[in-house]
Order: structure tokens, then C-alpha cells, then sequence
């Protein structure tokens, strides 16, 4: 493409580079638009191969020019976010943070991991970096304090018998009445300090409460107190990355090698590792522009901005960058890389980590090519299998009958696009069942204009593909359809049978190829699916008991009887009296209760 810069405008801005069919492919800022746009076009540029593709498919150019270099920061974020653009590197960041919420609207508040803020009278933490972080945080959390575990609502609900996790001292038993509110709620403001991260006044204040305990000969208080003041110490020992003095600061290793990035972060707070975390970008081939789009995109989500950034490697436009990041924390934030000392030691770990995250998704990457090549060789396709779909029914003996589907793009699983269905064929007929499975889904697919998968594979043999062809041919005569049967050996996948619809011989796929393993995960993943839904489905059929057909007995006093009794089982062990004084209820609606139980 012969582009004529002449007309663009050298002030500052952001440029929109479009296809033949006008769609944004990359979106970049600079400081003087007519030069940066001009050296993607110039006949000695030396580009890296995804540029160069760019640069061939780029048809037109557009612009917006901004009043200064961070509002064009800002306003290209705001357009890589909207236009999605295929050339940009890009953090995938559509999966929502999770936050540590204490329930402090309740009377005896909980812990619970969330994803969303809502204004519920809670108090929120977060967000972190990770599940897996913030799962930590939460054991962390009830390691530490006796905070209740319990789901139950205890507001004005009657004193029960304490649980086990009462006797294993984990757990303060506010259902029974052994601790007060004003004690629970102090209780809950440690917490809230601890998660801030000021656990040393935490201790400060248990190591009072400690020596206060012994002087009275409470002697078994004290202990309990000292147990805690024991654990958050060697929480701040393992948490400390030897920077005393040092109040926030992130660690981001970028690496690029093959096509591929990865992106290592170090979150450190207070001196102390919150969280870490590996992002990895398809579409990398320079660490410098790595760093920076990370950074950009990363600290415009939910979390806070660190006094200082260390990379590995200065990203491109630093300056602008620290600019926008200081206007973001309302005070001067430095970007730079360490060339001696703690900071070095910490980036090269940060470094190594990354460079052995990246050989592993290389590997990894590889290998799904070498499988999906040999599935569509071996299924003789013309494109490789992008889109493959899996179905799987459960049932016992017919009852509370549900379908699976499962999507994999591109050899991985795609869960935004998993289905569940509920199915109405009566009886042990596995057939029928996927025959309706299969039909309602090619029906709503050509119903809706949308693209029929690559490959069905059924988890079954040549009945059940034919029962699945028989369905999907009205809507997809051409679709391939194959199925994954039991061998000789059923413990053994190696032994495995792999089925194409209207051919009795199975395919030829050797017994330990990344092919044939492929599919076998997809149909191990429509079978997990297809249970973990089969038993939703029966544990809220099982909660349907014929307690519910009396009169006067309706879902807030059923769940009495379990809160009280712990199951129905229990309600029933209990007795007629028990019944009668846990719902508040006569002995006449008690006894009708009891006999349905």
C-alpha cells in the first residue's frame, strides 16, 4: 500500500489502520501522527512479520487527533477495547477480577470470594490478581480467625447445635448463641485490617488482648489468641521480599520468542507479595511493546497503580506512560528497569519464570497443531477442525435424563459456548436421548444463521453416531459426525474405538496419538459436564420431598428443619416434640410433618 502522508497532521493522536472492509485491524497513538503512520510505509522498513502483514492489509489509514500524548493513551485503550483489532497485542481482560467480600450487612458477617462490587452493605478487598491468589487469601483468612463458615441465615433465626467446625475451634458458633455480636464484630474489624494490610497493628492489639487474657488466668483464651498471633507472623515471614521500608511496587517480565509473549507479574504491597501472575499473548514479537500495551491495558482495569513499575525492558513511549499512570494515582509513578541490587534479583526471577511459562505454551501450542493436523487427516477434511463439538447424555435408568454440549476452538475448551439440556424422553433410551440432544441444537443453529461445527463427536459407538446423523442431517446432510466407544480393555483410552458415521471400521488412529487424545478429552469433557449437571438435577429433585404436600408447610419451614437438624433424616430422628419446638409449630401439623418424613 502507497500511502500519502502529506495531509496527516504531526500533532498528537491515535491512527486506525482499516482492511478492504473498513474494519480496524491495528490502532496505534503518537506523539507526531505524520511520522509515525509514514514509517510503516517507507520501502526500508524492516518489520516484523505480524507488522508486515499489517502493513499489506492495511487499505486506509484514519485519524483523531488529541489535544496531548496522554489523552491519546487513553483514547486508544478506549478503542482497542471497542474495535478489537487483530494486529494489536491485546491482554484478554473480559474475565471479571475476584474480590474478597465480607458480609458485613449480616449480623455475624462471612467471607466469600465474588467477582462483582455491588452497593449490599458489604466490604470489599480486592480485586486480585488470580482465583488462585485469592483462594489463598480466604484460607489465609479463616486459618487465622474463627470466622463462621456456615451459608445459613442467622439473622433472628433460633440458637441450633454448634457443628464441627466449632469443636475443631474453627468456628465461634454463632448459630448457638456462644459468641455476642459486638464480640463477632470485633472480631470482623481484625479481619478488615488484616486484609488492608495492617496486620501489625492486628498483633499489636492481640498481643494486648494475649496478656490481658493470662493476667485474669484465662488461660485458655490466651492460647487461642497466641495461636493467632503465631500465624500471621509466619504469614509476614513468608510474605516478606526483604524491601523494609518499601510501600508498593510491580515486577513485569516481558518476553517474546516464535510469535508468542508472555507477560510475568509481581505484585508487591507493603513490602509483601500479594500476587503473581503469568498472561500470555499469541500475538508478541516485541518485548518493548509487549511491556507497554500490558501496562496500558492492565492498570486501566480495577487495580491499583503501584509508586513504581520495574520491566525487564523499557516500554516504548515510557514517559507517556508514567505520565498517564501518575494522573491515575494522583501522584509521580516511575517506570524503569533495575540494573543492580534486590530489584534486579527480583526482575531475573520474575525473567526466568516467564521464559519457562513461554517454552511450555510454545510446546503447548505445537502440539494442539500436531493433533488437529492429524484429525483432519485422518478424517479426511479439507481445513483443519477449528470448531468441535461433543454430546453426552446422563441418566439413571431414565430419570432426571440431561444432555451435554461442549465446544473446543482450536483444540481448547471454549466454556462460553457449552450447553445444557433437559431432556424429555422417558425411559433407558440412550439413542433417543441423544437424538433429541443433537436435533435441538442443529434446529436452533439453522434457525439462528449460525455456522454448524467442524466435527459432533458423540460419546458412543456406531448406534449412537447413527442415532446423531439421523437427527443433524435435516439441518447439516454434510456434517461430520464420529463417536468415541469403549474398547477391549474399558479402563484403557488406548483401546478406544473412534467411529465415522456410515462406516462400521474404525479410523485409524494410532493408540497413543495427540489426535485421537484430543478428542478423547473433548469427549471426557462432555462427560464431566453431562454428570456435574445430571447431579444438580437430582439433588434438587431429592430436595422435593413429601414433606412439601403438607399443608402449612412451605420453603422457609423446610429450611428450619434442616438448619436445625441438619437434613431431613435428622428432623425425623429427632421426633414429634423436637419438631414441634424447632418450627414453633402445634403438635398437630408436628405429627403430620413427622409422619411424612
Amino acid at each position: 500500500m502507497k500511502v500519502d502522508t502529506s495531509h496527516v497532521p504531526t500533532s498528537p493522536g491515535v491512527y486506525l489502520m482499516r482492511d478492504s472492509g473498513g474494519k480496524a485491524i491495528y490502532i496505534g497513538k503518537a506523539k507526531n501522527l505524520r511520522s509515525r503512520v509514514g514509517s510503516y510505509f517507507r520501502p526500508s522498513a524492516d518489520h516484523a512479520d505480524r507488522i508486515a502483514l499489517m502493513v499489506k492489509l492495511a487499505k486506509k489509514v484514519d485519524f483523531i487527533v488529541t489535544a496531548n500524548e496522554v489523552e491519546a493513551l487513553i483514547l486508544e485503550n478506549n478503542l482497542i477495547k471497542k474495535e478489537q483489532p487483530r494486529f494489536n497485542v491485546m491482554l484478554r481482560d473480559d474475565k471479571t477480577y475476584p474480590y474478597l467480600k465480607l458480609t458485613t450487612g449480616e449480623k455475624f458477617p462471612r467471607l466469600l470470594i465474588v467477582r462483582k462490587v455491588l452497593k449490599d452493605g458489604g466490604t470489599y478487598f480486592g480485586p486480585y490478581i488470580s482465583g488462585k491468589s485469592v483462594r489463598a487469601v480466604k484460607a489465609l483468612i479463616h486459618k487465622i480467625f474463627p470466622l463462621r463458615l456456615s451459608k445459613d441465615e442467622l439473622d433472628n433465626a433460633p440458637p441450633r447445635r454448634p457443628c464441627l467446625n466449632h469443636q475443631m475451634k474453627r468456628c465461634l458458633a454463632p448459630c448457638a448463641g456462644k459468641i455476642t455480636p459486638e464480640e463477632y464484630a470485633e472480631m470482623v474489624e481484625r479481619i478488615a485490617k488484616f486484609l488492608k494490610g495492617r496486620d501489625n497493628e492486628v498483633l499489636a492489639e492481640l498481643q494486648g488482648r494475649m496478656k490481658t487474657a493470662s493476667e485474669n488466668q484465662q488461660f485458655e483464651t490466651a492460647a487461642w489468641l497466641r495461636d493467632q498471633i503465631l500465624a500471621i507472623k509466619n504469614t509476614q515471614e513468608k510474605q516478606n521480599m526483604d524491601s523494609a521500608g518499601i510501600t508498593d511496587e510491580d515486577y513485569i517480565a516481558a518476553i517474546c520468542a516464535g510469535g508468542a509473549g508472555v507477560v510475568r507479574l509481581l505484585m508487591v504491597r507493603g513490602g509483601k507479595l500479594q500476587g503473581d501472575q503469568n498472561f500470555t499473548f499469541k500475538k508478541a514479537d516485541d518485548p518493548a511493546e509487549l511491556a507497554g500495551a500490558f501496562i496500558e491495558q492492565f492498570y486501566n482495569s480495577a487495580f491499583s497503580v503501584p509508586s513504581e513499575i520495574l520491566v525487564n525492558v523499557q516500554p516504548a513511549d515510557s514517559e507517556v506512560i508514567e505520565r498517564w499512570l501518575a494522573d491515575l494515582k494522583g501522584k509521580k509513578v516511575s517506570v524503569s528497569v533495575p540494573e543492580r541490587g534486590r530489584k534486579m534479583r527480583i526482575l531475573e526471577m520474575a525473567v526466568e519464570n516467564a521464559r519457562y511459562n513461554l517454552e511450555g505454551f510454545a510446546q503447548k501450542e505445537e502440539s494442539l497443531k500436531q493433533a488437529l493436523g492429524e484429525v483432519k487427516d485422518v478424517l479426511g477434511m479439507v481445513k483443519w477442525p477449528s470448531v468441535m463439538e461433543a454430546v453426552d447424555v446422563s441418566n439413571i435408568s431414565g430419570v432426571s435424563a440431561v444432555g451435554s454440549l461442549v465446544t473446543f476452538f482450536n483444540g481448547a475448551p471454549d466454556k462460553k459456548n457449552y450447553k445444557r439440556f433437559s431432556v424429555s424422553v422417558t425411559g433407558p433410551d440412550d439413542y433417543a436421548m441423544i437424538s433429541e440432544v443433537v436435533r435441538r441444537r442443529f434446529k436452533r443453529l439453522k434457525d439462528e444463521g449460525k455456522p454448524f461445527p467442524d466435527v459432533l463427536l458423540i460419546d458412543g459407538g456406531t448406534g449412537q453416531v447413527s442415532a446423531a446423523t439421523g437427527a443433524a442431517s435435516p439441518f447439516a446432510p454434510e456434517q461430520i459426525i464420529i463417536g468415541i466407544a469403549k474398547g477391549a480393555d474399558r479402563n484403557n483410552p488406548e483401546t478406544d474405538l473412534i467411529f465415522k458415521a456410515g462406516d462400521s471400521t474404525p479410523l485409524p488412529f494410532p493408540p497413543a496419538s495427540a489426535g485421537k487424545f484430543l478428542l478423547e478429552r473433548l469427549r471426557d469433557e462432555a462427560h464431566r459436564f453431562a454428570i456435574q449437571y445430571h447431579r444438580k438435577v437430582r439433588e434438587k429433585a431429592a430436595f422435593h420431598h413429601q414433606v412439601d404436600k403438607v399443608s402449612g408447610v412451605g420453603p422457609k419451614r423446610k429450611k428450619l428443619l434442616i438448619q436445625n437438624f441438619g437434613s431431613l433424616k435428622g428432623a425425623k430422628d429427632a421426633g414429634v416434640e423436637e419438631i414441634k419446638k424447632a418450627l414453633s409449630v402445634g403438635e398437630s401439623l408436628a405429627l403430620k410433618i413427622f409422619e411424612k418424613l
